[in-house]
């Protein structure tokens, strides 16, 4: 990139050339043209459906992405970035924000504005959150100050940079006579005028504007290189050598499924149906990339399964600049495994990761589903859904309520001219159904290649889990690899007092371990030189593990529960059959699954009547037997539905201030809330990490425990410090987790 200064101004506080203004116009266009020739099929074919030339677009967002900060040349800003780079005291500082100046010109300065003016709110909301009420520009909009002046010199080197890319627009620039409360407030009242004229087009133009905008200005304010993070140039095939060589490297033989190459070969939506432990994550990435993607985005229920997921792409799949991960711990995690070595990545990455900029991004759902209430980085995230193949794993494990804004969220992707992919083990006909309405399919696939294999055995004990021990202890010591499988953290608990005091060797796994305890019991799991003779575990264990037990006792819960669990169960074949136990649950159990308790209770009697070697098709025989009558638009359903409404119909393209209503912004509805605390044993440790401001360390000494354990047990036991950290005394033991009786 070759810069010719005029005259050095300023849009980041570096000295050298790439702090300059020019340099980071040219950085912003850079990006703008090269997303536009990569995505420019998927963007004609999605602007042309809503009435939209693409040129046209092409045009506006330019002028926009050059003029975007504009407003930094300002004698403020200018002072200021000057200050920092001398590293002078910073004195008589002036802040006057530089994109409310960008848009005072181009309001003045583009004079056909006869559309909804997308390009023009996309510059004023690049930086802070663009509410109804504009609340982050009111010191602007109210402004009795002297103006901050640009001068000729600084308006004369923007005009060269600008004619660079045949924008043309004259310099006799004069923002002194603007009236800035008038012409921004004229200007809100015309763009909710001409937005409320074809909402669904508006919306998706906007975010697909702000979207660009806003990659540009990110991926150019940064060190990357966009042909190595943005870029995908893989096959299905690479996939499948890839796969085959993860397996040799594991001594473990590649037996090519017919359900990869139906994956291999379908270019359109669709709904997947396999077993655990088939291979449904490579099947899922060869569907992703026989289309040639613009992206993909993996999304799963949990943090500890999109750890997992993501370390299995950026070791097995994927190059690490090209794969992000993204959920609400990330940045503690990425923090962790850069001190372990296992993945180092550039922190100044995540941000971009937390956009969906990366080629490949896992995620959490609930980084998606945040959009549909226009909160976060909601415009980056849809305009990442921009010829997208999106993935949507474990679908099976949400309730009806996060189930109605994935289907918002579908419906959104279809906009955006996305393709979906949905997958389970198992899929209620409720659920298959909704989704092959929702995506206009012929047919659901279900893997019938290993659907009639028997994998297990399944035995009912009619005894609860105390009267159970016997039998257990001799699995045991038949020397089998037994897990036993509760529904809440007392009853593993108390089964690992018991059995520890019986000399057997126990591990205990439940979500009441400081996270550095609970990676570490998993790694030892997953390491299959571990010496533990039996595993205790809560719901946890059923989908973030990637473990195989001859011998599972579980508790009874929610016939997909059972069928995850099971799937812990001889996982890889190696046996003739393992043997799936599932006994009596307690009284507890109604209180852990009490939306739940018929489902509970038609899986006993479904499972009291079939016991023996089930296969996969009789397994999902089962599931349907158990949610036979089951209605999926509920009043939960139905909540999801309205609030999106209610959001869209308030906020109109204006963010969502979160404090500024009665809107529950939620993405999961839950009556378990977790309260995160730090046991004293860590007081020191954690007050040297604040000392050092290693801040993104803390969360790794906290336990989440329950709202109601906490007021009866924790809340008066806070321990003072200077940080105010949430440390409490309590008794903390790494093997067994808070035990509440002391």
């Amino acid at each position: 990139m070759v810069v010719n200064i005029i005259m050095l101004y300023y849009a980041k506080a570096i000295s050298s050339v790439e702090g300059s203004f020019e340099y980071h116009v040219n950085r912003c266009m850079d990006v703008f043209t090269s997303e536009i020739k990569f995505k420019y099929d998927v963007l004609n074919f999605v602007l042309k459906k809503y009435g939209i030339d693409i040129n046209d677009f092409i045009k506006r967002l330019r002028v926009g992405i050059i003029f975007h900060d504009f407003g930094k040349l300002n004698e403020y800003f200018q002072d200021y970035i000057k200050q920092i780079i001398k590293n002078k005291k910073l004195t008589k500082v002036t802040h006057f924000r530089h994109e409310f100046l960008s848009c005072l010109f181009l309001i003045e300065n583009i004079k056909d504005v006869s559309h909804f003016p997308y390009e023009i709110l996309s510059v004023l909301g690049h930086h802070k959150l663009l509410t109804k009420d504009l609340k982050n520009f009111e010191r602007e909009r109210i402004w009795q100050n002297k103006w901050p002046e640009i001068s000729q010199n600084a308006i004369e080197c923007f005009m060269e940079i600008a004619k660079k890319y045949g924008v043309n627009i004259g310099n006799n620039i004069n923002l002194k006579g603007i009236k800035a409360k008038i012409a921004i407030d004229a200007l809100m009242k015309y763009a909710i005028n001409e937005y409320s004229k074809d909402r669904d087009s508006n919306r998706i133009i906007y975010s697909i504007s702000k979207g660009l905008l806003q990659n540009c200005d990110w991926i150019a304010s940064s060190n990357i290189d966009y042909n190595k993070v943005c870029l995908i140039d893989l096959s299905p095939d690479d996939i499948e050598i890839k796969l085959k060589e993860k397996l040799v490297q594991n001594n473990k033989k590649y037996l090519k499924r017919k359900f990869h190459s139906v994956c291999k070969n379908n270019n359109n939506d669709m709904v997947l149906i396999a077993p655990t432990g088939s291979g449904k994550t490579e099947a899922a990435l060869m569907w992703a990339l026989n289309d040639k993607p613009k992206k993909i985005i993996f999304l799963l229920p949990t943090m500890v399964t999109s750890n997992a997921i993501y370390e299995r792409f950026v070791m097995n799949y994927f190059d690490k600049e090209i794969c992000g991960l993204s959920h609400s711990g990330v940045e503690t995690y990425f923090d962790q495994i850069n001190d372990d070595k296992t993945i180092e990545i550039d922190k100044s990455l995540i941000l971009l990761q937390k956009a969906f900029i990366p080629s490949v991004m896992v995620a959490t759902v609930d980084q998606i589903l945040t959009t549909c209430f226009h909160i976060g980085l909601w415009n980056q995230k849809e305009y990442a859904l921009l010829g997208s193949a999106v993935i949507f794993d474990e679908i099976h494990a949400y309730d009806s309520y996060t189930i109605g804004l994935i289907t918002s969220i579908i419906k959104m992707i279809k906009k955006f001219g996305g393709r979906v992919l949905l997958m389970s083990a198992t899929m209620p006909e409720f659920l298959k159904k909704h989704f092959q309405s929702i995506l206009n399919l012929k047919e659901i696939y279900t893997d019938e290649e290993l659907i009639d294999r028997a994998r297990n055995e399944w035995l009912y004990l009619d005894k609860h889990v105390e009267e159970i021990r016997e039998l257990v202890i001799t699995e045991i010591n038949s020397g089998k690899k037994v897990a036993l499988i509760v529904n809440n953290i007392e009853s593993a608990k108390k089964e690992f007092r018991f059995y520890i005091d019986k000399n057997i060797k126990v591990l205990c796994l439940h979500s009441e371990f400081t996270i550095l305890d609970r990676q570490y019991k998993e790694k030892q799991l997953i390491n299959n030189d571990n010496q533990y003779q039996l595993v205790i575990a809560t719901q946890v264990i059923e989908v973030s593990l990637d473990i195989s037990f001859d011998v599972v006792f579980s508790e009874c819960a929610p016939i997909d529960s059972l069928v995850q669990r099971a799937g812990r169960c001889n996982r890889y074949g190696e046996l003739e059959f393992g043997r799936f136990y599932v006994f009596k649950s307690s009284p507890v159990t109604d209180l852990v699954y009490k939306n739940q308790k018929d489902i509970v209770q038609k899986t006993l009697n479904a499972i009291k009547i079939n016991q023996g070697k089930l296969t996969y098709r009789k397994i999902m025989n089962i599931v349907e037997e158990v949610y036979k009558n089951f209605t999926l638009y509920n009043e939960d359903y139905k909540l999801a539905i309205d609030i999106i409404k209610e959001i869209d119909n308030k906020y109109d393209f204006f963010d969502t201030d979160i404090f500024g209503g009665n809107i529950e912004f939620i993405t999961r509805k839950t009556d378990i809330f977790k309260v995160p605390i730090i046991p004293d044993m860590y007081k020191h440790t954690v007050e040297n990490l604040y000392e050092c401001k290693e801040f993104k360390k803390i969360p790794l000494y906290e336990v989440p425990v329950s709202i109601n354990k906490f007021k009866k047990y924790i809340k008066n036991n806070k321990i003072k410090n200077k940080y105010n950290l949430p440390i409490y005394k309590v008794n903390y033991d790494k093997d067994y987790g808070i035990i509440y009786e002391n």
